[in-house]
């Protein structure tokens, strides 16, 4: 799979909204879900109805009082966040392993020159 390419439609999306709501989703598919969530009215309409069943029906069991929809744009948003940093550690741990690398190669290359 190509990450940078990684496209849902609203089958797969429908399919995944149940681990999103988990939290249960890797950050590739989480960010073409919330992709897929931001161009797709039908799809946000049917996370919401999901969210309503996933989210609502135990809170009315015990009588507390909640707001769906801005519970769920505070879920949408947190997630969206979680993704950003997720790619922003990744980043990082890349850049740290070639910079690892280089310093390999270079120690190597003056050992080379001064032995």
């Amino acid at each position: 799979m190509d990450r940078d390419n990684y496209v849902i439609n609203c089958k797969t999306f429908e399919k995944l909204i149940h681990d999103f709501l988990a939290d249960r989703l890797d950050n590739d598919t989480e960010e073409a879900f919330i992709a897929h969530l931001e161009g797709c009215e039908n799809c946000r309409e049917e996370l919401s109805i999901q969210y309503l069943v996933y989210a609502g029906l135990p809170k009315l069991e015990t009588g507390e009082t909640f707001n769906l929809n801005n519970e769920l744009i505070s879920k949408i948003e947190s997630e969206r966040n979680h993704v950003i940093r997720r790619k922003k550690l990744t980043n990082l741990a890349y850049s740290m392993e070639m910079i690892t690398i280089c310093a390999v190669i270079a120690s190597f290359v003056l050992l080379a020159i001064f032995a």
